[in-house]
């Protein structure tokens, strides 16, 4: 009775051992986990072999057992039964060990630079997997936009890799689990226009990140004289609700002037910058634009608090 109490404990202890830093006592075995399985004082029936890929495992003289799921207990439950059944072994003593574990993987896709599927570990977040993938390919993606799908999952997961990257914002930095997929579209519209009393008016590429002072600078400044800066005017297409806007009023001298960077507005992609002549903007000028059309379509005479063309 000693000499089985030993055993027992013996080869629990080398299971154990062999496994117990690598994972907690709950551990679900997966697919590609590399096993040893072992039957004591009966060397002829040790295997060694790989969970294979629906999930069940094939012992000498068994047929395949279902391993995929299982903690390693209960792996030795199963396979304690079944060679008391099948191979009319009498109170047999099973051994599993964990030779390796299978190696973790996630997948990143889309706009960035090394878009493949990587090895990962326990903890390794949205950003891990993203720097695995050489990172976002620039003036191409669409940060505020990724997804995140979970395995054996058709939810779509929304991050802001933007608010994560600029704004210190890791509430979103999800943990990466083995299967995940993480996909960063290409951008739409990543654009900005700048018009008005400004040097250079024009559409120029958006570049994350961009605020008011780089658009203004990317325009080659104010009109000496002529230009309005305290009253600049950021409109921007409401997240969701196509052909409505916000209208962002911005105090760029008192950011000049007194450092405020609270006027110094953090851009997004299709914004519109308007900097006027005078508190009330001229409309000859806005009416001479070769691009008015646009304006009028996209914003209407309303962003300016007047009717551009009648009564």
């Amino acid at each position: 009775m000693f000499r089985r109490i030993l055993i027992i404990g013996i080869l629990l202890g080398c299971t154990v051992a062999s496994w117990g830093q690598s994972a907690k006592s709950t551990y679900r075995l997966r697919v590609e986990d590399m096993l040893r399985v072992q039957v004591y004082a009966k060397p002829e029936l040790t295997t060694e072999g790989p969970i294979s890929q629906d999930g069940t495992f094939t012992a000498s003289f068994l047929d395949p057992v279902q391993a995929e799921g299982m903690t390693v207990k209960e792996l030795i439950a199963s396979l304690t039964t079944l060679y008391a059944d099948k191979v009319r072994l009498r109170d047999p003593l099973i051994s599993v060990v964990i030779i390796k574990f299978r190696e973790m993987r996630a997948t990143v896709g889309g706009y960035v630079q090394r878009p493949s599927t990587y090895p990962i570990r326990q903890g390794d977040t949205i950003i891990s997997l993203l720097n695995q993938g050489g990172g976002a390919v620039p003036d191409r993606a669409d940060l505020r936009r990724a997804t995140l799908r979970r395995k054996d999952s058709r939810e779509l997961i929304p991050v802001d890799l933007y608010s994560i990257l600029y704004r210190n914002d890791t509430s979103q930095n999800y943990e990466i689990f083995d299967g995940d997929e993480l996909n960063v579209p290409e951008g739409q519209n990543l654009t900005i226009k700048v018009q008005g009393k400004v040097m250079s008016p024009g559409i120029y590429p958006y570049k994350e990140p961009m605020t008011l002072a780089d658009a203004i600078s990317t325009a080659r400044g104010e009109v000496s004289g002529r230009s309005r800066l305290s009253q600049t005017m950021i409109i921007r297409e409401r997240t969701g609700q196509p052909g409505q806007y916000s209208y962002i009023k911005a105090d760029y001298v008192r950011y000049i002037r007194s450092g405020d960077v609270t006027q110094n507005v953090v851009l997004q992609p299709g914004d519109l910058i308007w900097v006027p002549e005078t508190n009330t903007p001229d409309v000859s000028y806005i009416s001479g634009l070769a691009n008015v059309a646009y304006i009028i379509d996209r914003f209407g005479g309303a962003l300016f608090g007047i009717h551009l063309f009648g009564n």
